[in-house]
């Protein structure tokens, strides 16, 4: 007779096997993040007022990861998760605020058209960060680098066109010199 009910492994799990899930589940959080202010800042490059949007659509995202962050922080504490969750709702609004007066001082001429997404970069970034001081360092981590972010969009505007125009001069001579050769050189021995 065939026992067909379901097996219990007795295997025991690894040392900290559970703690290991938890801290996968949790950088995915941050990792998700991270790839978010990759897309906003090639979508402030090419567009600052879409940029801008951009920025304030992710305001909920940021907030909410932080806000479960001190959920989880307030409940393994044994505290009420209520005022830790009022505290990050007023935070996060802030933020909103914020970038409200941005938005306010580039429609009063105050501020560039060009600049409205590293200023709201700006403010994401340092909420962000002062976030991760109250609830999970590795928002101030993500914080830092969304700074990090900014200050290289600035210095990118700058001088991409240093890198630019010769990159395309280098990459038409090259095309040039293989269309004449007629074939691309297959080794460094087979170079002139």
């Amino acid at each position: 007779m065939s026992n067909t009910g379901p097996t219990i492994s007795t295997t025991p799990k690894p040392p900290g096997s559970d703690l290991v899930h938890r801290i996968h589940e949790g950088e995915a959080l941050f990792v998700v993040l991270v790839l978010l202010s990759g897309v906003g800042i090639g979508v402030t490059s090419f567009s600052p007022a879409d940029g801008f949007r951009y920025w304030v659509a992710m305001v909920p995202l940021f907030g909410g990861v932080s806000a479960f962050l001190a959920w989880v922080r307030a409940r393994n504490r044994g505290e009420s998760p209520g005022g830790a969750l009022r505290a990050q709702a007023f935070h996060w609004l802030g933020l909103l605020g914020a970038l409200e007066l941005v938005f306010l001082m580039k429609t009063a001429g105050q501020i560039q058209y060009d600049a409205i997404g590293l200023f709201a970069l700006i403010a994401l970034a340092l909420a962000t960060f002062l976030a991760g001081v109250h609830t999970d360092w590795r928002l101030c981590a993500v914080g830092v680098l969304l700074g990090a972010i900014v200050v290289a969009a600035a210095f990118i505007q700058q001088i991409v066109w240093v890198i630019l125009v010769p990159a395309f001069a280098l990459i038409v001579v090259v095309l040039i010199a293989w269309r004449r050769r007629g074939r691309p050189p297959t080794s460094i021995a087979d170079q002139p």
